[in-house]
């Protein structure tokens, strides 16, 4: 038989559920990383599109959206915008007509360049007082949370 599921009952006790902190997290970081981003003229949302671009170009946006964790008319938008700028260009692949991917131009790869040191110093702030042990149990405790969550999304779908 499994214990009661209680509700917390304070601020402290909610702040021992991991899902609640975690979110915390991101919510709390994320106008930070775009308030350092702006420096160089770049969002967190650009960012990831031009970060995934520079792995793997010529992605479709659906498949922006899905490995960079955005909606997909939130991705369109941004790469309206990205157009516009001259970061990424829309192409038709020749053995696919029907396809219509999206390339990282050199101003693209320029911005994320210029954009990533943000990125590196946010994570160090970040994990500020942190041994590379607790990082790597950090680490490893998210990619087995994520892990879980895909797992869960697969058996939804």
């Amino acid at each position: 038989m499994t214990a009661p599921i209680s509700l917390p009952a304070s601020q402290e006790e909610l702040e021992t559920n991991l899902p609640y902190l975690v979110n915390r997290l991101a919510n709390l970081g994320q106008p930070v990383q775009n308030r350092l981003l702006a420096q160089s003229g770049a969002n967190l949302v650009s960012l990831r599109a031009l970060s995934i671009l520079h792995i793997e170009d010529g992605l479709t946006i659906n498949e922006i959206a899905a490995r960079t964790f955005m909606e997909q008319s939130s991705t369109s938008r941004a790469i309206d915008a990205m157009v516009d700028q001259g970061l990424v260009e829309r192409r038709i692949p020749d053995h696919d007509q029907r396809r219509r991917e999206i390339v990282l131009l050199p101003a693209g790869k320029e911005r994320l360049e210029q954009g990533w040191p943000a990125m590196v110093g946010y994570f160090e702030t970040l994990c500020e007082g942190m041994d590379e042990a607790e990082r790597a149990v950090t680490h490893k405790a998210l990619l087995k949370m994520i892990g879980n969550l895909e797992k869960m999304r697969r058996a939804a779908d």
